[in-house]
């Protein structure tokens, strides 16, 4: 049976029967085959700090420590088009291209293997590709005679070039040290700029040709962003994710007020935030970011959610390792959590009404509504639906809950409860409370729903 560190492959012929290899088939699945790793698969969890313990179970001696290269270190990658071809960063470990006229069975590079290479990276935190200019990025990159990553130093490569790195008089290669924070935490694409996000503070890093090339300043130094992938670019805007609030970026940082940031910050697994990634559905004007919660080596299981069109905040749970956006898609497409071999998935999402073909329970819950400042009752006795179902919607229908309380540290009970169709006028209904609750809720298969402006009769009342 496969172990820890033990793998079972089955090899079939042509008929598709099972071959079995034997110690005397030397040279085809006998026992001289040896594999290895092209790159190391890292960790699945995120550590914090080197010593006893940052190594993988096992190696070392007690009381020895082990410093975090890319091999024992959670396991991110960053990618980017090179013209047709592709070039991408382990983070910490080195960087790799990929000819596309060389055809899906050949492998990536690295790039000291491109020809007439020159002081080429051999390791960094993230590559990319710069829209305009298409010079090769590295940040947090070894300096040029070092074989050791500078967190704080960015390096790029001669104009349409991923082989030259060398700066001279005759080429645009080169490279600059920020100066403020103790490590580049990510980069991205913007409008005619690259951000890019130390442990302490935000920079611009814009083209502007010889001979300096690139152009830094300073935008913030009282800001970070929690994880290297918590920042997505969405209508011209940029939306990142801090220890502690969501900001918006388009030509000057503003924190974004945000409802749910209690919520989501105390529930918030800090130690593998690293994990935490930003994704945009440009279709219906949202960013999400996923995010793990909990304690230990816990996995992203929930997932905030802000609507830049409508200013609204949104919480549920959404487990998602990676998302690519439908820029060159019809629809996103996202990656199950990796837990199980057989229950690994990619997810085109927004695709039909239902959770990968059973009925989705999907529901929308108001906070408290108050009449005046929440001293009176308030007594409702009708309400006017205002939905629009899509789909199959002979058998649509809505579940419309009432909640209510009297104080605001009771727990709020069922007052009345309504079922709203493609044929619903009006629904009656009778509560009184000081702070009343709706919740929307549909549970069936085959069809979808918009909510529109529920209208309710109110009116003041006294508790009898």
């Amino acid at each position: 049976m496969p172990t820890a560190n033990t793998f079972t492959f089955v090899a079939k012929d042509s008929d598709g029967n099972t071959i079995t290899a034997n110690a005397s088939d030397s040279g085809n699945g006998g026992s001289s085959v040896v594999g290895a790793y092209q790159i190391s698969t890292g960790l699945n969890t995120y550590l914090e700090g080197t010593g006893w313990g940052a190594d993988t179970f096992g190696a070392g001696t007690f009381g020895s420590s082990s410093a975090i290269s890319s091999s024992n270190q959670l396991r991110l990658y960053t990618q980017d088009n090179f013209g047709e071809d592709l070039i991408f960063n382990v983070r910490g470990g080195g960087v790799y291209y990929w000819d596309e006229s060389s055809g899906t069975s050949a492998r990536a590079v690295d790039l000291s293997s491109l020809s007439s290479p020159s002081n080429t990276p051999t390791g960094a935190l993230q590559v990319m590709v710069s829209d305009i200019d298409q010079h090769v990025i590295c940040f947090g990159v070894n300096a040029i005679g070092s074989s050791s990553i500078d967190p704080l130093f960015i390096r790029w490569s001669d104009q349409e070039s991923a082989a030259d790195w060398t700066p001279t008089a005759t080429n645009t290669s080169g490279g600059v040290r920020i100066n403020y924070g103790s490590r580049i935490v990510g980069a991205l694409q913007a409008r005619q700029e690259i951000l890019v996000w130390t442990d302490a503070s935000l920079h611009s890093m814009r083209f502007v040709g010889s001979p300096f090339i690139f152009q830094f300043s300073t935008i913030s130094t009282d800001i970070s962003m929690i994880s290297p992938n918590a920042a997505a670019n969405a209508r011209g805007s940029v939306y990142f994710m801090d220890k502690g609030n969501f900001y918006v970026y388009n030509g000057a940082v503003q924190p974004l007020p945000c409802s749910v940031a209690d919520y989501v910050f105390s529930n918030l697994n800090v130690g593998q935030a690293y994990k935490v990634f930003a994704a945009e559905n440009n279709a219906y004007g949202e960013v999400t970011w996923f995010y793990p919660v909990g304690n230990n080596d816990t996995e992203i299981t929930n997932y905030v959610t802000f609507n830049y069109e409508e200013n609204l905040w949104s919480v549920g749970t959404l487990a998602r390792g990676a998302w690519q956006g439908a820029a060159t898609r019809d629809k996103p497409l996202a990656t199950s959590i990796i837990t199980d071999t057989d229950t690994n998935y990619l997810y085109n999402h927004e695709d039909g009404y239902d959770a990968d073909g059973s009925a989705m329970t999907a529901y929308i819950e108001s906070g408290d509504i108050e009449m005046d400042e929440g001293g009176r009752f308030m007594f409702l006795t009708r309400m006017l639906p205002d939905f629009k179902f899509s789909g199959d919607t002979d058998d649509a229908s809505m579940s419309v809950t009432i909640k209510g309380k009297d104080f605001p540290l009771e727990t709020s009970s069922t007052l009345a409860t309504a079922t709203v169709t493609n044929s619903t006028k009006q629904n009656h209904l009778r509560t009184r409370a000081r702070e009343s609750i709706v919740r929307l809720e549909s549970t069936g298969s085959g069809y979808g729903w918009r909510l529109g402006d529920l209208r309710f009769d109110m009116r003041q009342d006294g508790r009898r």
